[in-house]
């Protein structure tokens, strides 16, 4: 597991981005309020969330809040401007794009978290897999990942995986 006193990683699987979005905003709606919500996404979408939040019953204070997220599409190259905003509150960061993509943010995120030990930030990293295209790599996510992120909020990695839990004990007791 990668977690550590100040950095965790949560992965979210989904099937297509109505789904993706319908996912993350109960979730945002109870961070938003006092921790800052970055975005690094390969394809925009905007349109999408848009879309949900003119058809959900929603207070307009908190839908302007969730449209001021920046949902569009970045490169990797914007990541390193991530370094500034990981500072000394409570981040969470949306990451959503193919593997490739996925995992060089999380790299460059890494390296910034782990510039200055001393800084008491909490960064919660929270990639979405588009569950078709990460089927086969699942095990892979897993390994990498502190809890789950569902459309019914955050749950520890067995309560929705147990079979996952069991073969790593079963591996585990075998070395």
């Amino acid at each position: 597991m990668y977690y550590k006193k100040n950095f965790k990683r949560m992965s979210s699987f989904y099937v297509n981005e109505v789904h993706l979005i319908t996912m993350l905003l109960p979730y945002i709606e109870n961070k938003i309020k006092e921790d800052d919500i970055i975005t690094v996404l390969q394809d925009d979408l905007e349109k999408t969330v848009n879309l949900l939040l003119a058809k959900i019953n929603l207070k307009e204070e908190l839908k302007e809040k969730i449209k001021g997220i920046d949902w569009k599409a970045k490169n990797i190259k914007d990541c390193k401007k991530l370094e500034n905003a990981i500072g000394n509150k409570t981040v969470y960061i949306i990451i959503n794009g193919n593997e490739r993509y996925i995992k060089e943010i999380n790299k460059q995120i890494r390296k910034f978290n782990n510039k200055d030990k001393d800084v008491e930030n909490k960064t919660i990293l929270i990639n979405c897999y588009n569950i078709v295209e990460f089927n086969k790599n699942i095990i892979e996510i897993l390994n990498q990942t502190d809890k789950i992120l569902n459309t019914s909020g955050e749950h520890e990695i067995e309560e929705i995986f147990p079979e996952f839990v069991r073969e790593k004990e079963k591996i585990r007791k075998k070395a």
